[in-house]
């Protein structure tokens, strides 16, 4: 046989594949992973919604899920494992997130404390009271703010490819 031959044993070829899995699996790379979504995610705030700009808010002016900044604040990644975690540990992050129709939580009792009241110029007292209603009181659009984008595969694939080439840490 004439030419040039290559040769490769496939016990050299595990070897190298271990020595990759073992870098993917590596904390680094999922916590830079992380931080990538984590970023895109505070983005998705900033820009209003991504893809798509969120339902615009009908009671006040301003941005939707952003009055205080708790929940954009609150986004976190974590590793645990070989998998990381991006998330918030805010209670009302789901129903922003997926929206709720009026009545989809069923009714609560809501006590009402004693207080004054001015209408049509008289002032009278009101006594402390129950009342049922339900909950939430209106329809809740859906505004999701954790969304993995296009360009964050993007940037998560250049990581690995830059893990796994080059063996940055």
């Amino acid at each position: 046989m004439s030419g040039l031959l290559f040769k490769w044993s496939t016990r050299e070829l595990q070897k190298q594949l271990g020595q990759v899995a073992d870098r993917i699996g590596n904390r680094t790379l999922l916590k830079k992973a992380g931080a990538v979504v984590r970023e895109s995610v505070r983005t998705n705030f900033a820009a209003g919604g991504r893809p798509r700009k969120w339902k615009r808010l009908k009671t006040r002016n301003g941005q939707p899920l952003r009055d205080t900044g708790r929940l954009q604040n609150s986004i976190t990644s974590r590793v645990s494992g070989k998998v990381v975690y991006v998330g918030t540990n805010v209670k009302y992050a789901a129903v922003q997130h997926f929206g709720a129709k009026k009545g989809s939580f069923g009714t609560v009792v809501a006590h009402v404390k004693g207080h004054e009241r001015t209408r049509n110029g008289a002032t009278y007292q009101v006594r402390p009271h129950t009342r049922r209603q339900k909950a939430p009181w209106g329809t809740i659009p859906a505004r999701p703010f954790l969304l993995v984008q296009d360009e964050d595969k993007v940037a998560i694939r250049a990581v690995l490819a830059d893990y796994i080439v080059e063996g940055k840490k």
